[in-house]
């Protein structure tokens, strides 16, 4: 974000789909093992050890309905800081 005083911009996809562009202090991604620290900090699900999945957990996020997502192990998450939301 450099010296941007405002929060991050983030375009989030899965498997090249866009899901959504985060307005947060930062993302959070985390197996199973790491929803129980971090990501249950900031607001996410505790997910059980066994289940195979990758939890998408938003730190203090601009819309309060944005939530944890819980994807399958096997998707390609991606998210980037865009261009026209870097400062100079």
């Amino acid at each position: 974000r450099g010296s941007s005083p405002y929060l991050a911009a983030l375009e989030c996809f899965c498997d090249n789909v866009h899901l959504t562009t985060v307005q947060a202090d930062g993302v959070i991604f985390s197996t199973p093992t790491g929803s129980t620290a971090y990501s249950m900090a900031a607001g996410g699900s505790v997910v059980h050890p066994a289940v195979p999945a990758i939890l998408v957990t938003p730190i203090c996020p601009h819309v309060l309905s944005f939530r944890s997502m819980v994807f399958p192990d096997h998707v390609v998450l991606r998210c980037y800081v865009p261009k026209d939301a870097r400062s100079e």
